[in-house]
């Protein structure tokens, strides 16, 4: 299947979920459209009019590419507009459109969803063209269909979080697939990826690994995923210490937005393979995990090392 069809394909799963929106679209940073999905009487000519108003905005976005990612809302007389710049990532927009009665703003933390799948489908990574459901609230449902063997009370949601390019998706790609992508791209906004695991013949879990990107620009959307999580694992970068001088501030992050207080959170340094002499910043880390008594975990997501005792132990803190 060409890149063109899975990404349409995508659209339209997104279109199913979002009633109220009425187009979704990839364009490149000419303004040209790389994949769309629209309702039914949706025409090119108004599709036209839309690439024509997002023009001023893709303009800018190409003076800026290597800055941040950018996004938006614009509005007409007859549509409401929200984008999302994925050009730092590859050269793209992507753009969502609700009539002038929709409340496009419930849908933006689910965008950010669809647009990493959208910057792995242009960056000829695989990746999953369903999305999670929502609710009539406009709520995520992050769980699937439950049989007598697959119960609600066996399903957790794990944020990742931390600086930007501390691995927080190779320690996700690791766990899950046994391997991590060669290419960095950052996050946008962010990934969620499901874990089987199957403990025995009838007891099975799932999880729910919400990796959030690091960059400050999404603090708006990451707040909106804290509500979901069962546990936070904070990591930093053993090779970058202002990493770890940053993990307070996470804490404080996370904790503004969790509902139940009682929610562990573990402290976790990443990329040990990396650094040979790493008793003093181990120290620090240990002395901040006391502190705040969490768990601290050493881990290598490039040779996984580290890795199956983070997460044993963290189920078992789970379940």
């Amino acid at each position: 299947m060409s890149r063109l069809s899975v990404l349409e394909d995508l659209l339209g799963n997104l279109l199913k979920e979002t009633q109220e929106l009425v187009a979704a679209l990839v364009l490149d940073l000419d303004g040209f459209i790389i994949a769309k999905s629209s309702i039914k009487g949706f025409d090119e000519e108004i599709i036209t009019a839309i690439t024509s108003i997002l023009e001023q905005t893709i303009n800018k976005i190409k003076q800026y590419t290597e800055t941040t990612f950018g996004s938006g809302t614009l509005g007409t007389n007859e549509f409401q507009l929200f984008y999302i710049d994925l050009s730092k990532v590859t050269p793209a927009l992507f753009v969502l459109v609700g009539d002038q009665y929709s409340n496009i703003n419930q849908f933006i933390p689910y965008a950010y969803i669809v647009a990493e799948k959208i910057s792995s489908i242009l960056n000829n990574r695989v990746t999953s063209i369903q999305i999670p459901r929502l609710d009539n609230s406009g709520d995520l449902i992050l769980h699937p269909e439950f049989d007598s063997n697959f119960r609600k009370k066996n399903i957790s949601k794990i944020a990742i979080i931390g600086s930007e390019s501390v691995g927080k998706s190779s320690l996700v790609d690791m766990y899950c697939r046994g391997e991590i992508e060669e290419n960095y791209k950052p996050t946008i906004g962010i990934s969620i990826v499901e874990k089987k695991l199957q403990i025995s013949k009838s007891y099975r879990l799932m999880l729910y690994l919400l990796d959030l990107g690091g960059l400050k620009s999404f603090a708006k959307i990451r707040k909106f995923y804290y509500s979901y999580s069962n546990i936070i694992l904070i990591l930093f970068d053993f090779t970058k210490v202002e990493t770890l001088n940053n993990v307070k501030g996470w804490i404080e992050e996370s904790r503004q937005f969790i509902k139940d207080k009682s929610i562990p959170i573990l402290l976790i340094g990443n990329k040990i393979d990396l650094i040979e002499n790493r008793e003093s910043i181990r120290s620090q880390a240990q002395d901040l995990a006391t502190e705040y008594n969490f768990p601290f975990f050493e881990t290598s997501a490039l040779t996984g090392e580290g890795i199956d005792e983070l997460f044993t132990f963290m189920i078992s803190t789970l379940f």
